[in-house]
């Protein structure tokens, strides 16, 4: 985090449009972490410290790179109670 952002109070300027959408976008991201919450918070904290009055262009610039999340296995079902000597089939779920 830059050293200024630390010690002084900022102000940010973000058009409507865009701190709606900003909200959308954390609302809508299911796979959303903390560290993508803080690079977002990080990332407006530069474009204040550069002057820059932030509207629609800067979306893409302030949102993460969210990664597909990947996809738990599926659990096995057995069908049927099985013995020390009988074999089973499993499906998944």
């Amino acid at each position: 985090m830059h050293e200024t952002l630390k010690t002084e109070h900022r102000y940010s300027l973000i058009s409507v449009p865009l701190l709606l959408r900003l909200f959308e976008f954390i609302h809508e991201e299911k796979n959303l972490t903390d560290e993508d919450l803080h690079f977002m918070a990080e990332r407006i904290g530069e474009l204040t410290m550069d002057g820059v009055r932030m509207n629609m262009n800067q979306y893409k610039s302030i949102i993460p790179e969210i990664k597909p999340k990947q996809p738990d296995p599926k659990p096995f079902i057995v069908s049927k109670t099985i013995t020390s000597t009988e074999t089973f089939e499993a499906t998944p779920k």
